[in-house]
Order: C-alpha cells, then structure tokens, then sequence
C-alpha cells in the first residue's frame, strides 16, 4: 500500500514537473498578468484563488478579465452569480472583450463561439446544489460570485461560512477545478487597507475562507486608482509592495501600470 501510494505521488509530480518546464516554470497555464503569475505559479488545477474587497462592485469587474481570458485559452467556465444577474454578467463580459461601454454594446457585435465555454447560473445559491453543479459539468474553471450569498442548510452565521470555506477547498481538489471565490472583506479589514495595513487580512466572517484558499488577492480603491496585494501565495514570497492598475471600469478593464513594478523584485 505505502509503495502503491508513492508511486502516484510521484507519477503526479511528474506531471508537476511537465507542466512547469512546458510553461515557463508555471505550476499552472498562464494568466493575462504574467507580473502576477511570477507570485502565483500561473493559475493552478484545484487550487482556489479568492479575490477580496470590501464592496461588492469591482472584484466582479476585476473577475471578469479573467473569464474572457480563460475563455480565449479554451478553457470551460462555470459562473455562479450570487449577486448579480446572469444577464448582467454577460454585458459586462461583453464590455470587457469588446472594449465597448455598456450604451454602445450592440447584439450584432457579440460573436457567441466566444462564450461557448461559458455556462452561468443566477439562481443556484445552495452549497449542495453548487457541488453537485460542478460535479455534473466538470469545468476548468469555476467563480462563485460572492461566497457569502451561499446558502448552508441548516446552519447560519460562522458555522456556514466555515462550511463554505472548506468544501470550496474540497470541491477544487476532487473534481480538479480551478476555483475562484469572490469575497467581502471584514469592516476591520477595510479599515486596515485604508491605513496600508496589509500584512494580515481577514474575510468577512470566517478565518477558514483564508486558511483554505491558496492565493489571496485583495483590492481597495485610493483617489480612483485600484490597488492590489497578493497577501496569501503558497507558491512564493508574496510581494511587500501592492500593483496599482490603470482603470476603465466601464470596460471592465484593469491594466498594470509598469510604474508600480519598479519596487518589486522580479
């Protein structure tokens, strides 16, 4: 049984070892920001990625980037909009592919091959009924938008949102997804950031949403320009300096602004 067992530990960092020297030294495929990949290891099957702010706007607009470029990559999606509906989702996807404003999006722009990869739900809010989902359509890659709208039956408060975090973990390690969780920050939190205090950032309402991810990024917003900190990588030093990018939050569109690199080593 113990040989058994070592034998698919290294068969699988085997295929660990592939992957990376097929990929610039990535555990993962690559993302549209390959500055952030460097703290990443790219984006990593099973693995969960969270993206935090204290509103509940711009980490959408931010995640959406994300799921074009997925999509361009022949990625499969799954999106479960808890916010938002699906319809919504859409044009601001849209907007972000086709650099358009949402007044000047028009149908006759849409090329639909573009999102047939891309399955979206608005009214899946049951914990069960979201493994089950994930399960059933075995994506490449899953948001969840945001984590504290999931329902747990039979449980409230902490209790849930402890749940949550762990079987989002579980989730992405059996059915090999790569899972981004969308979450609200703690007041305490927001008002950490707004001091430049970001060594140690809760979520909102349970530790265990940040013990079960393994990338943390947090946003916050400083005189219209959005800041990022990688406070959580286990594939590498994270960085002391935040990224700042350049928006065009009509497009949904975050670009890096090379400025800030200059103090980040590479």
């Amino acid at each position: 049984m113990a040989r058994w067992s070592c034998v698919m530990a290294q068969n699988k960092m085997e295929r660990y070892q592939d992957q990376m020297a097929k990929n610039n030294w990535l555990l993962g495929m690559s993302s549209h920001y390959p500055e952030i990949d460097k703290f990443t290891s790219g984006i990593i099957p099973w693995k969960v990625y969270t993206i935090a702010w204290y509103s509940n706007v711009w980490k959408s607009r931010f995640a959406y980037w994300y799921i074009n470029h997925f999509l361009d990559q022949g990625k499969s999606v799954l999106f479960f909009n808890l916010e938002v509906d699906k319809g919504m989702a859409f044009l601001n996807l849209c907007c972000n592919r086709y650099w358009v404003y949402s007044n000047q999006l028009k149908s006759e722009q849409i090329d639909i091959m573009d999102y047939m990869k891309l399955i979206m739900f608005d009214d899946i809010y049951d914990l069960q009924e979201i493994e089950q989902t994930i399960n059933l359509i075995k994506p490449d890659i899953v948001f969840i938008d945001f984590v504290q709208n999931i329902n747990v039956f039979g449980a409230t408060g902490y209790e849930a949102m402890a749940t949550i975090a762990r079987k989002i973990q579980q989730i992405a390690i059996q059915s090999n997804a790569t899972i981004f969780s969308l979450s609200q920050l703690s007041n305490s939190s927001a008002k950490d950031l707004s001091r430049g205090e970001i060594d140690f950032v809760p979520l909102k309402w349970a530790w265990e949403f940040t013990a079960s991810s393994d990338i943390i990024f947090v946003l916050r917003m400083v005189d219209g320009k959005l800041w990022l900190s990688i406070v959580k990588t286990k594939y590498a030093q994270k960085p002391k300096e935040e990224i700042e990018f350049i928006c065009d939050f009509g497009k949904s569109r975050f670009t890096i602004d090379k400025k800030s690199l200059s103090s980040i080593p590479f």
